[in-house]
């Protein structure tokens, strides 16, 4: 299987490449720098150069609190991406997957979010992203849809600023009014790359196991990592992010644990593998 990946350059593009080389698959992994998929001729090119089987589509914009100015550039990479991306896929006969995010549901609820659930973002971000589902499957009736949720790994994501911000001597605020599933981008990564083999399609969710909320996220980390800090709780509308976050997002993992015969690795045990491997 050839995959071909655009913003590999990113959290889960440069996760998904590596796992996809060590299981001896050929991959071609694109950059902004070498795609920006909002050039649809160019995507369309580059397609068509290297005729892979599976296009993963991980560029994206993912600014969340940027984009609420930014509607444009946010629907530019995220829908407008997404679509060029999946016409070229349909048009070369590969299969496009679409990376998008539990920011699609509104959070009211208190019970797990399916696949099948009704979508109901608050956010721009969140917007485009669920645009961008529906550009993927209006182009490419064969199609994959992966939605991922609170994505660390590396140097991105929460759990590495939370780090950072604890070395520096920062003082430490994080909400814990909002409820998820923490994911470590190899694992996703991994599971993603699963889905694809089995011949998944429509759209799946894939996270870590087990659901928290952002300061138990922040206390583990920093505990595990040997720091003794202090951690303000704060709500919400305290913390003033500009974008709405919905207060539960945790993603039902059901469908993608069966298919896949196994449950998805609990969020603490992967936070304690990256800890041990991370550079600092």
């Amino acid at each position: 299987m050839k995959l071909l990946i655009t913003g590999a350059g990113g959290l889960l593009g440069s996760a998904l490449a590596r796992e996809a080389e060590n299981r001896g698959l050929e991959v071609v992994g694109l950059d902004r720098a070498a795609l920006d998929v909002t050039d649809g001729p160019a995507v369309r090119a580059a397609l068509e150069e290297h005729r892979p089987d599976v296009v993963v589509n991980c560029a994206a914009y993912t600014a969340v609190d940027r984009a609420e100015s930014d509607e444009a550039g946010a629907a530019a990479v995220n829908r407008d991406g997404a679509r060029h991306v999946a016409a070229a896929a349909a048009a070369t006969g590969a299969l496009p997957v679409y990376l998008s995010t539990d920011y699609v549901f509104d959070g009211t609820r208190k019970t797990r979010y399916r696949p099948d659930d009704p979508t109901a973002p608050v956010s721009v971000y969140g917007r485009t992203k669920r645009d961008g589902e529906v550009a993927t499957a209006a182009e490419a009736p064969e199609h994959l849809v992966v939605r991922t949720s609170w994505l660390y790994g590396g140097d991105e994501g929460f759990v590495p600023a939370i780090l950072r911000r604890a070395r520096a001597g920062e003082p430490l605020r994080v909400v814990s009014d909002q409820r998820g599933r923490p994911t470590w981008a190899p694992s996703a990564a991994g599971t993603l790359l699963d889905l694809v083999e089995r011949g998944a399609r429509g759209i799946w969710h894939v996270a870590g196991g087990g659901e928290c909320t952002w300061l138990d996220l922040a206390c583990e980390a920093l505990g595990g990592a040997g720091f003794d800090v202090d951690v303000e709780s704060v709500t919400s509308e305290e913390f003033g992010a500009a974008a709405p976050r919905p207060p539960y997002s945790v993603l039902d993992l059901t469908a993608t644990e069966q298919l896949l015969g196994r449950d998805m690795t609990f969020w603490r045990d992967d936070l304690s593998r990256f800890l041990e491997h991370r550079d600092d």
